[in-house]
């Protein structure tokens, strides 16, 4: 399960962002996914941006792995609207994620009394920055629309849903394993008490 979130513009400057939520292949367990890609190109004519230039390109695409404890943190930075940053440090090779809340100016038609018609007005939402950067100066930006965040705050519940009830799963089956194992407790106790007059 993903979302992807593309913000071309016209300077070239744009980003994608996939958020994913997926399982280990080999144990089953949820993880999560941050992965950002930067504008290859702008198309004048349509208005469009594309990005398949730099999918092979290290340089413009970062790539990271989320816990569960981040997922927390990125709630929680998301719903009481402060700035969090995570670090990453793998294979001498060091990663930043930084989300930080904006005030977005954005317009309205609102109906005036006094008027008797509709005026544009100014409104702020609360919006989000996310960054991620790797190594030295290599960074890639975007920025969420307060729906937006919403979707992805709904990803980290439903993986961290899943997280949990996949270490409930675990330690309910490891339970039943060690139930189902002879009791050697007595015995243990006779070990013991034979070792009592050890010299040691």
């Amino acid at each position: 399960m993903s979302i992807q979130i593309y913000k071309p513009n016209s300077k070239n400057t744009g980003s994608a962002f996939t958020f994913s939520k997926s399982k280990d292949k080999k144990t089953g367990k949820p993880v999560f996914y941050i992965s950002a890609i930067a504008q290859y190109s702008w198309n004048e004519d349509s208005k469009t941006g594309s990005f398949s230039g730099n999918s092979k390109n290290p340089e413009k695409t970062i790539n990271v792995k989320i816990s569960e404890i981040e997922a927390g943190s990125f709630l929680s930075c998301f719903s009481s609207r402060y700035e969090y940053t995570a670090f990453h440090s793998y294979d001498n090779s060091n990663t930043t994620i930084k989300f930080t809340p904006w005030d977005k100016k954005q317009k309205i038609s609102k109906y005036d009394s006094n008027s008797k018609g509709f005026v544009d007005m100014d409104i702020e939402v609360p919006a989000f920055g996310i960054t991620l950067s790797k190594g030295k100066g290599n960074s890639i930006k975007i920025a969420l629309d307060p729906g937006e965040v919403e979707v992805v705050k709904k990803l980290f519940e439903i993986f961290i849903n899943d997280y949990l009830n996949y270490e409930i799963h675990k330690a309910e089956s490891y339970s039943s394993a060690s139930k189902s194992k002879p009791n050697t407790a007595s015995q243990e106790e006779e070990r013991v008490d034979d070792f009592e007059d050890a010299p040691f």
